[in-house]
């Protein structure tokens, strides 16, 4: 019969490329819960309406990305292309946003229907916190130290850069499209498609475009921190005060507004030149008018995502450590009680160490061969005479040494 294979821009991970997957979300949960974020789930499907509302009609996402169908209801329904609208649609509906101040968190799949390429696909993974309540920028500040932090310890920053940019309220977004629509209307004939249809409804989302062809024309458009407010100036000035303060090294860049309607304020991406074209890994921000828009009461708000996979790309495998491994054998079929028993009291004993135990398989020379492939760091052999005298033989595998073990407690010594 012809193979089903996956379909296009969907992800199949093998254990190696979980094993980086696994060390980037532990360090991640470890990072985001000593700051005080609580894990949440919501659903992979949503109603179509919550993403047209909060990412807007016009943006990219909404216009080509989506996967969107109906239900057998006729109900329109989609993917979730992204994260943060759901979460916050989550909070409204079970009354967190009443609550008080939240700092939450979560990770899954997102879907976006682009061309496949190295650090995009249709179905990737995203790391994301979210904080809703905290009005003062202390939070924003507590974001980037976040991200800073984690991208440290993952020994991936240097090869990152953190930009940032202000975009004010969206009173001011709305003064600054003006400015962009007068701009951009002067060179009417040199913009793409898409750019056109930008003009007249979202101006700002020119500033996102990929096409190099409006690179020079985009860099000489006006000036976004010319037309926000004096508080979002001040605001914005004390937070690049304190990233000084707390050494985060970051670049100004005052083209830089997301892709996405909801955002307010403080914007910022963590990029990488090591990945090919897709060089965003982290993006985030403000986005307090974001409750309002779908149904809920006015909250301040601001997040960021990472994208799995492009910040694994920037991991080398020798970065992660590595866990120990044994495989326990017995050599006949009467002592498989026995190699059962031992594998579990290892896994009891050594709880940070991979065990496995090999069953009626008691081919050593076959075993041994298999376990130095798979980089096996012991072996713990029981054969009549081991059993005979409550001893063990292990074998270390990596200096192809061997030795007699008296007791368990010397056998656990040996393995730490």
């Amino acid at each position: 019969m012809k193979k089903i294979s996956k379909l296009r821009g969907m992800q199949d991970l093998d254990p190696s490329e979980m094993r980086k997957i696994d060390f980037i979300e532990k360090s991640f949960d470890e990072i985001v819960n000593s700051y005080g974020y609580q894990e949440v789930r919501f659903p992979i499907l949503e109603n179509t309406e919550l993403f047209k509302r909060s990412v807007g009609n016009e943006s990219d996402i909404v216009n080509k990305e989506m996967f969107t169908f109906e239900s057998r209801s006729g109900k329109k329904m989609t993917l979730r292309p992204e994260g943060t609208a759901g979460c916050m649609r989550m909070a409204i509906d079970t009354g967190l946003i009443d609550a008080g101040q939240q700092r939450l968190t979560y990770k899954g799949p997102m879907f976006r229907y682009e061309r496949p390429q190295k650090g995009r696909s249709r179905q990737f993974q995203q790391l994301s916190i979210e904080a809703y309540g905290f009005s003062d920028s202390s939070i924003d500040l507590e974001m980037l130290e976040i991200s800073d932090y984690l991208f440290e310890r993952l020994s991936v920053k240097k090869n990152m850069v953190l930009e940032i940019n202000s975009i004010g309220s969206q009173n001011d977004q709305l003064e600054y499209s003006n400015k962009l629509k007068d701009y951009f209307t002067k060179y009417k004939k040199e913009l793409d498609e898409d750019s056109l249809k930008r003009l007249s409804k979202n101006p700002m989302r020119i500033l996102d475009s990929k096409n190099t062809d409006l690179k020079n024309i985009i860099k000489k458009a006006p000036n976004i921190l010319d037309s926000i407010s004096k508080e979002s100036q001040e605001n914005f000035s004390l937070i690049k005060e304190c990233l000084n303060e707390l050494k985060i090294e970051y670049v100004e860049n005052p083209f830089l507004v997301r892709g996405l309607d909801y955002y307010n304020d403080i914007v910022f991406e963590w990029k990488s030149n090591s990945i090919g074209s897709q060089d965003t890994v982290c993006g985030g921000g403000r986005y307090d008018s974001l409750s309002k828009i779908i149904g809920g009461r006015e909250t301040n708000a601001i997040g960021f995502s990472i994208g799995l996979e492009r910040l694994s790309l920037l991991l080398e495998d020798s970065q992660i450590p590595n866990t120990k491994s044994i495989i326990v054998v017995s050599l006949e079929d009467s002592f498989f009680l026995e190699g059962m028993k031992l594998s579990s009291l290892l896994r009891e004993t050594l709880v940070d160490y991979s065990i496995q135990y090999s069953g009626k398989d008691k081919n050593l020379k076959s075993l041994l061969k298999k376990a130095i492939k798979k980089n096996t760091d012991f072996m713990v052999i029981i054969g009549r005479k081991e059993i005979e005298d409550k001893s063990f033989t292990l074998k270390k595998l990596a200096s192809n040494q061997e030795l007699k073990i008296d007791n368990f407690e010397s056998l656990i010594q040996n393995l730490k």
